[in-house]
């Protein structure tokens, strides 16, 4: 093929590197990158969203699924937790699989069925977790087998539906520490599998137009997750903390994945400016789970400044804080403690906690690292929480932090988390 006639494989790779362009402008236009760290760090997220993205679109087979995983300790999007292994696996409305689940060592897991609706945006279509999965003990472990279609086949005793448009399954496995302590093998993950109960042949060999939808997904894939971290980025602004402010509601965001408005702290914008800062359609394609609350805040610090976290110890399997970047990344949890969750952090006698993030320790009990970002964001998530936690967010200054919170002074034991499951 000549330059003047390309070929559809060549067409369609141009078109591609055209797009890259365009998210590389979109990332760092108004609401993008705005100091040369976010700009580094921005261009190295495109380039973790396209290895996501051959891994998760181009390579995706609704005929021939398998569950991948999502996030590794290098590959981070969508505000995804320190704690949790996430995967997931493309399927199709019109066929129907099994899958087969051999639990480990997590604290809590589920399944949840995503899709699309008419206008494109997602949507929970189904979920099970741990307490309504019916396990069998096989060989001392607890497995389960999970059936999904879009009627219940006669006699399943775990079912999830499927329907609506590119439907997909995600799945969710909480742990007590950091999923490198996963992958270093201190836990066990689950053992899964899924399968096409058609059993269809291999597929066929790999032809141009196929390639060029492929690229087409991955294109769609960036530019709406590039979109997600940016809008939700550019709300949770809205809720700034930073030395001496007063206003420390943190703004929330659902189980549901809506966005949950503090009208007080929020009366000096009009519905119009939040709406043209925000689609909400952004925070629900942000694959909200059931059960999990969010609520956070966006950050500015000095040098010699930390964050407070102040709240109170709620019901809950777990909950945990921590830091995101820009572009909703977790922190670098491979060599710094970026998050801090309910089974390390020490209650004082009356259930309430204090949490500092900086960028060292200053010697407190309950400390999380900021990694010295200036400007970030703080998240503190919640599971199968029996009430919201109420949690204020503030900044101090380091030399003021009350003897009371240093590591010296503490006179509470470190606790064991009560859960309720």
């Amino acid at each position: 093929m000549s330059a003047k006639n390309p070929s559809i494989s060549q067409s369609a790779w141009d078109n591609f590197a055209e797009e890259l362009k365009k998210l590389g402008d979109k990332l760092v236009g108004p609401t993008g990158a705005r100091s040369a760290r976010e700009r580094a760090e921005g261009f190295r997220y495109l380039i973790r969203l396209i290895g996501a993205a051959q891994e998760l679109e181009l390579e995706a087979d609704r005929q021939r699924p398998s569950l991948n995983r999502m996030f590794t300790p290098t590959r981070k999007f969508i505000a995804e937790g320190t704690d949790t292994l996430y995967h997931e696996a493309k399927l199709d409305p019109q066929r129907s699989y099994e899958m087969t689940v051999r639990r480990g060592d997590d604290l809590f897991f589920s399944v949840v069925v995503y899709a699309e609706d008419d206008d494109g945006d997602k949507l929970i279509v189904d979920d099970l977790n741990d307490e309504g999965i019916v396990f069998d003990e096989q060989d001392g472990a607890r497995v389960a087998k999970i059936h999904l279609s879009a009627e219940r086949p006669d006699g399943a005793m775990n079912w999830l539906k499927l329907e609506g448009r590119r439907p997909f399954v995600l799945t969710r496995q909480y742990f007590p520490d950091f999923v490198t302590e996963v992958d270093a093998g201190q836990y066990r993950q689950a053992i899964m599998e899924i399968e096409n109960i058609d059993h269809p042949a291999a597929p066929p060999e790999l032809d141009e137009d196929h390639l060029a939808r492929g690229l087409d997904r991955m294109v769609a894939f960036m530019n709406e997750t590039l979109d997600s971290a940016l809008g939700i980025s550019a709300f949770v602004g809205l809720n700034t903390i930073e030395y001496e402010r007063t206003d420390t509601s943190p703004t929330r965001i659902g189980s549901d994945g809506n966005l949950v408005l503090d009208h007080e702290s929020h009366e000096e914008y009009s519905p119009d400016e939040l709406a043209e800062m925000v689609d909400p359609r952004v925070v629900a394609n942000n694959l909200p789970g059931p059960g999990i609350g969010y609520v956070g805040a966006q950050f500015k610090l000095a040098d010699d400044e930390a964050i407070l976290i102040e709240g109170k110890d709620v019901p809950c399997r777990y909950w945990s804080a921590q830091i995101l970047t820009k572009f909703l990344e977790s922190g670098d949890y491979r060599h710094h403690r970026v998050a801090i969750n309910n089974r390390q952090v020490e209650l004082d006698d009356d259930g309430t906690f204090r949490i500092y993030a900086s960028e060292t320790n200053p010697g407190v009990r309950n400390w999380m690292s900021t990694q010295g970002y200036r400007r970030g964001q703080i998240v503190l998530r919640t599971l199968l929480a029996e009430e919201d936690m109420n949690a204020e967010l503030s900044v101090v200054k380091i030399a003021e932090i009350p003897e009371r919170d240093r590591a010296a002074q503490a006179t509470v034991a470190r606790q064991t988390r009560s859960t309720n499951g």
